[in-house]
């Protein structure tokens, strides 16, 4: 009973605070109405019925020259205008070979992988270059043969330099 009591105390106060309804319309106040209109189909009709017509009389007409056994004119049109089947033929085949000659590269340069030897350019400063300070003892290793082999490959790579500088075989200095 109390609920009851509660809930309609809010409904009247919804009530209070709503909009009136007006169904009405301005014309009807003033006594007059609006005239009588003659509306026709409209064009989209006329369009639609017509779009209909057309399509069900040449369904007829192809229809009929399907049964004398010709084909229809809108065949002998599409067959007009498709190419034959030898140039698509000859498409493919032309097709195919390009992306087998670009499959054939794309192997060759993916196969041919980094370089497995670096050339070190200054190996004392690469093998010797870290920290003087806080070395263990005996954790350097004698690389005094590796030095020697870096310093005859460089010499050797100097003396043809210069042989082919003084034959005048050779333009720039890096060839």
């Amino acid at each position: 009973m109390f609920f009851a009591r509660r809930s309609v105390a809010s409904t009247r106060h919804l009530l209070r605070n709503q909009q009136p309804r007006r169904f009405d319309s301005h014309a009807a106040h003033a006594g007059h109405h609006a005239q009588p209109v003659n509306e026709s189909f409209g064009r989209s009709f006329y369009v639609t019925v017509g779009t209909f017509a057309s399509a069900f009389v040449l369904y007829q007409f192809t229809k009929s020259n399907q049964e004398s056994g010709s084909q229809s004119w809108i065949s002998n049109l599409i067959q007009k205008w498709t190419p034959s089947e030898k140039v698509f033929e000859e498409r493919n085949a032309i097709r195919t070979a390009v992306m087998e000659k670009a499959a054939s590269d794309r192997h060759l340069f993916h196969s041919q992988g980094p370089r497995a030897v670096y050339e070190l350019k200054q190996p004392e400063v690469i093998f010797n270059g870290g920290s003087p300070y806080n070395v263990p003892v005996g954790s350097s290793a004698n690389l005094s043969g590796v030095v020697s082999h870096y310093e005859r490959e460089n010499q050797q790579v100097e003396e043809s330099r210069v042989s082919r500088m003084q034959d005048g075989k050779v333009v720039s200095l890096y060839n």
